[in-house]
């Protein structure tokens, strides 16, 4: 009898290691992209707009599928990554208010920039490539998604811990501005696998502002907005590669037309994001 209540003890007292080491399991996030490699992305949008004008409710709805391929130019011994990206493959459908369209997104093809990026993510300079102009369909398309950079963590974290990220991206064409304001905060949840790769899994939640003009036609068009965004990525440590990445984002946004005609559109987005690592 005391034997096996010795026996209990032990097992109990170890079940309890067990469970307080494993909860104590620090990961070390970064990206591990090694000079001269292409690593490519495959990331498809599904993107349902509802706005009103004139007293009546109108509705599109878009479908984007693009391939992005990096080819990592350079690594320094901290890690900073020299990035070379363009689109392999980009199309786009938009079907709604009368129109059942697919753009020409041939001249995307040839774009490339050129991006400094730390290990953890942060973008620290991004340049142009070519003289090709920015595409505004496809950036008021895109700018709300997620990045295949997620911003990583510079300390390790334990399943159930959180870190922030709040930033502010700019994206400016030929006509347009675009001001993008995030809030996320991003919590480990455990281990799961993606294909052969042992990833790590995070979801993320947070919020979105917006603010932008443009001219369009002989005509200013300012927009704001809100919203926000949820989610999940699938980080592979040992690789140091981002795996799989799902996103779905809500945006409220006004839009006033001034010059020739003046008007105020109320709009709404839904966007469903999805990107994954090409094998």
């Amino acid at each position: 009898m005391k034997t096996r209540l010795v026996m209990l003890i032990v097992a109990g007292a170890f079940a309890m290691i067990h469970v307080q080491g494993h909860a104590q399991e620090k990961f070390n996030l970064s990206y591990k992209l090694e000079k001269g490699k292409t690593y490519k992305y495959i990331k498809d949008n599904i993107i349902e707009t509802t706005q009103e004008m004139g007293g009546q409710e109108m509705k599109m709805s878009t479908d984007g599928h693009s391939v992005v391929k990096y080819v990592v130019d350079e690594v320094t011994n901290e890690g900073i990554m020299f990035v070379s990206y363009s689109y392999d493959e980009v199309k786009y459908h938009m079907k709604g208010m009368g129109r059942d369209t697919v753009m020409d997104m041939r001249k995307m093809l040839e774009k490339i920039t050129k991006a400094e990026i730390t290990k953890y993510g942060k973008v620290l300079k991004e340049t142009s490539a070519d003289s090709v102009k920015s595409s505004k369909p496809l950036m008021s398309l895109t700018m709300f998604t997620g990045s295949n950079f997620v911003l990583l963590p510079e300390q390790p974290v334990a399943i159930g811990e959180t870190w922030p990220k709040v930033s502010t991206d700019t994206t400016i064409s030929e006509e347009s501005q675009m001001v993008l304001k995030r809030n996320i905060t991003y919590t480990l949840k455990g281990k799961e696998k993606k294909g052969s790769y042992e990833c790590i899994k995070v979801d993320f939640k947070g919020t979105l502002e917006i603010t932008g003009k443009m001219q369009q036609r002989g005509m200013d068009l300012v927009m704001e907005g809100s919203g926000d965004t949820s989610g999940s990525f699938w980080f592979d440590p040992s690789s140091g590669l981002m795996v799989e990445e799902l996103n779905n984002t809500n945006i409220d946004m006004t839009m006033a037309l001034t010059g020739q005609s003046q008007m105020t559109i109320p709009m709404t987005q839904k966007i469903t994001t999805t990107q994954k690592l090409s094998q």
